[in-house]
């Protein structure tokens, strides 16, 4: 809260029950009275015109000078030297459907102003509803000032006086209108709209362009050029006001800045469209802007400016450059529109105005205390019980900056009991086609229980669970939630009921559940468990099967156990005859959902494990799952006790499978590259169209219609080559969620064999499954390559760099590459990096200089 306010000078209220907002308000001699007293001018959305003149300090009825209803909604109020012939200011007036300049004269009579005239100079009907205007010098010209009209459907419209000039339309996809300023220096116009960049446009680019107002997308008149942007700059936020000023003290004579101040965010822009100073203001809401000039520092140089902000809290805040130099509270208002003027011979005055009409004249200064803190006790001080109370006061102050934040008492956990056996009885509720998982004619399905306990004393409300699983699971609810969790009561358990879909490769079974709430000092908290499922739930045995396609080796230092002792679980389930215990004591195959086969075979002389199936994706969970068995096992037997052996450790001295690997990745980038034709071909199909249901509108409504020239053949043919497109679409947007999940178990596999070929420990490990992620998540604009890619020219220059001039070469922008070239060159680079020592958690860099650089030079990017 600020301890300054501002003081009210004059205050009057501009009519009852209207509305005003930015650009109501203006501030000017629009009399043109020689001494230059300037009047203040409102005009309302109720159509209310009003011009007060201040001549003292409290308001009095004589102040109101002039005031008329316009009968239409003013929107905005400018002076400017609008009339042809004369250098006298005019009042502009913009209605939503028309722009009306008046003269205002003074009628004397006897030496005293008897009342104040508004005589209309011209008008022009607007063909677009209007938002906003600006006006200046447009296109270099002298001692006058055109006329800017920004409609809602963002076509500026240019008006040279008493006469239209034209319109141009700037850009295709446009949505909702923002500020618009004019910059004289370099003729240009400036403008944000819903695209959150502010962009620079050229008078005469404009007025050299085609006419592109009405005009169908590749129906522009024949002569003219398309309207370019000179520059734009993205702010990320809306913007609220524009205004050109000179801002920076760094700022030579002949130079400028544009000032943008957007929702919480001032920002300086350069003139060439570069972003020189920002300043956030994240507690404060903006109502109200304005750049104000103050006394040139010498005859010869530009004043510069300061902003006065208006702020949603009640606060005007003065900002010299990015520095607060002033703040202070305004009662009783919110201004939506604020001036820095002279009024009655005082400069420096601030004139506001509210959204209710409230207009006051405020000055920024203070008043002394009216009245001054005393003692009124008249006993003695006693100074050894205050030092007292002052060590005491210190005592606890360092004790609660040692302690620090203290945790919330309240402890939310999660626990998932999750089954080794699969459902059975359960009522199926599906159909006999439905894509779920089946063995025997019965869905799979696993029902993992979540329990839901609280430690502390006090109850926490609003707990939302939130699961996410692999894309090959169909979960019966992944968020639930609960009013309130008591502590000390019974756990709260929440059923979740697990199936497959038979159409998705599996590429992971852990799933993620995370709880969020509040805790009863209403600070947020999350909680986040994992389980895995059963493996039982996505695969399922079948008789061995001896050949496949792919095949991988993993050795052990230790003699394997049979497989009856690690896939207990498997074998363990109600549809497994007991005669499969019998035969996999050295082989074991799997069936998964999909359909793939993999299979699992023991060579107990070679202390080895042989893992092959009839896809390279489908190798990936049966290994995952095989390796965390075998660790799992040699623990519990270390645990038993008994003679100390060696640690057990998985190695693979095979040469990794890459080519496999980068064939799925050609895939999955093939069928990104063919979505995108399909897009691009469906947005031309819509677009044809539109153009032929226009043309055809039009023939229809003309009372002369000439012949359709096959134009409804035309418009039935654009209709089914759309619907084909679409299904055509919907086809490869599945085929690519199946390769994204072959992709997926792809990479994971890679990972796993990376981490045994190379011995890596947990941070290597988990920081290289960072850079190679195995998640998948494409979208329009950006997809898995060109993040992969990223990430790994920022590991090949940080800690697997081989040089010092690696680690200072900057990354290039992240695009969508043209094929997956490159990132098949980085990721064999980084796997070379990582066989010559290379580390990527505490090692000494790449270790690779005798690497041999690419064919081409040496390049990274």
């Amino acid at each position: 809260m600020s301890l300054f306010q501002a003081r009210e000078w004059w205050c009057t209220h501009s009519g009852n029950d209207e509305e005003f907002d930015t650009g109501c308000l203006c501030v000017a001699n629009i009399d043109n009275e020689p001494g230059g007293t300037n009047k203040i001018i409102t005009g309302s959305y109720q159509g209310v015109l009003r011009m007060y003149c201040p001549k003292q300090k409290e308001y009095k009825i004589e102040d109101l000078i002039l005031e008329r209803n316009m009968e239409a909604p003013i929107l905005q109020v400018e002076a400017a030297r609008l009339v042809q012939g004369s250098q006298e200011l005019c009042l502009a007036l913009l209605h939503p459907k028309k722009l009306s300049v008046y003269m205002v004269s003074a009628v004397s009579s006897g030496g005293s102003v008897n009342y104040y005239s508004l005589l209309q100079a011209y008008e022009h009907q607007l063909v677009r509803p209007a938002f906003n205007m600006c006006y200046g010098q447009f296109g270099g010209v002298r001692d006058r000032d055109y006329i800017c009209v920004q409609s809602l459907d963002g076509v500026l419209s240019f008006f040279e006086q008493d006469s239209f000039a034209f319109s141009r339309a700037l850009s295709p996809n446009f949505l909702t209108p923002g500020p618009l300023c004019y910059m004289a220096k370099f003729d240009l116009f400036l403008v944000c709209s819903n695209s959150m960049c502010v962009e620079a446009y050229r008078y005469q680019v404009l007025a050299a362009a085609a006419d592109n107002v009405d005009q169908a997308p590749g129906q522009e008149g024949a002569s003219g050029k398309k309207v370019q942007v000179d520059w734009a700059t993205n702010i990320g936020e809306h913007a609220q006001h524009i205004e050109v000023a000179r801002f920076s003290r760094s700022l030579s004579a002949n130079q400028q800045e544009i000032l943008v101040v957007g929702e919480h965010t001032i920002f300086t822009i350069k003139e060439n469209g570069g972003i020189r100073l920002q300043k956030r203001l994240a507690e404060y809401k903006i109502s109200a802007a304005l750049c104000y000039k103050l006394p040139p520092e010498s005859p010869e140089a530009p004043p510069f400016c300061n902003i006065l902000l208006s702020t949603h809290q009640g606060h005007l805040m003065i900002f010299k450059e990015m520095q607060l130099v002033w703040c202070a509270r305004l009662t009783g208002m919110l201004p939506v529109s604020v001036f820095v003027e002279t009024i009655c011979g005082i400069r420096g005055m601030v004139v506001c105005m509210d959204c209710f009409g409230k207009v006051q004249i405020s000055y920024m200064g203070t008043d002394p205390p009216t009245a001054s803190l005393v003692n009124t006790e008249m006993k003695e001080l006693n100074y050894d019980e205050m030092e007292e109370e002052h060590q005491e006061l210190l005592r606890i102050i360092r004790q609660t900056h040692g302690e620090g934040a203290r945790e919330a008492e309240e402890m939310l956990t999660i626990e998932a009991q999750v089954p080794a056996v699969l459902d059975l009885n359960q009522e199926d509720d599906t159909d006999a086609d439905d894509p779920v998982g089946r063995v025997d004619g019965t869905v799979m399905q696993c029902t993992v229980n979540l329990f839901i306990m609280l430690e502390g004393s006090k109850p926490v409300e609003n707990v939302t669970l939130t699961l996410k699983a692999p894309s090959c699971f169909a979960l019966s609810v992944t968020s639930v939630h609960l009013d309130m969790v008591n502590p000390g009561d019974q756990d709260q358990v929440v059923p979740v009921v697990f199936r497959v879909w038979n159409a998705v490769l599996c590429s992971s079974l852990d799933v993620i559940v995370c709880a969020s709430y509040f805790s009863a000092n209403n600070e947020p908290r999350t909680v986040v468990s994992e389980f895995r499922l059963p493996f039982a739930l996505v695969a399922k045995l079948i008789q061995p099967v001896k050949n496949a396609a792919f095949k991988i080796q993993l050795d052990c230092s230790r003699p394997p156990p049979p497989l009856q002792a690690l896939f207990s679980g498997l074998l363990a389930q109600p549809h497994v005859s007991d005669s499969f215990g019998k035969q996999t004591t050295t082989l074991l195959s799997v069936q998964y959902v999909s359909g793939t086969e993999a299979t699992v075979v023991v060579m107990k002389n070679a202390c080895r494990f042989c893992v092959q199936a009839s896809e390279f994706a489908s190798l990936w969970v049966l290994t995952q799952e095989l390796c965390m068995r075998l660790a799992e096992y040699f623990e519990a037997q270390d645990a038993q006790g008994g003679q100390p052996q060696e640690p057990f450790v998985i190695a693979y001295q095979d040469s990794l499978p890459l080519h496999d690997y980068f064939q799925l990745m050609d895939d999955h980038f093939a069928l990104r590259k063919h979505l995108e034709e399909l897009r691009s071909d469906l947005a031309d199909r819509t677009q044809q169209y539109r153009v032929i249901q226009k043309r055809l509108l039009v023939r229809f409504k003309d009372r002369n219609p000439s012949p359709l020239n096959h134009l409804d053949s035309l418009l039935t043919l654009t209709f089914e080559q759309t619907l084909q497109l679409t299904d055509a679409i919907d086809d490869a947007e599945r085929a690519l969620r199946t390769v994204s999940c072959h992709l997926s178990a792809a990479t994971e596999l890679v990972l796993l064999l990376i981490r045994f070929r190379f011995e890596l420990d947990e941070d290597n490990f988990r920081v290289l499954r960072m850079h190679l992620s195995p998640e998948l998540y494409d979208t329009i604009d950006q997809g898995w390559e060109e993040q992969v890619d990223a990430s790994l020219i920022h590991l090949l220059r940080t800690s697997l760099a081989r040089n010092a001039k690696d680690r200072s070469t900057l990354p290039p922008p992240m695009k969508v590459p043209q094929d997956t070239l490159k990132l098949k060159k980085r990721i064999t680079s980084v796997v070379d990096r990582l066989a010559n020592g290379g580390r990527v958690v505490g090692g000494e860099g790449g270790g690779a200089a005798e690497e041999e650089e690419y064919a081409g030079g040496h390049d990274e990017d």
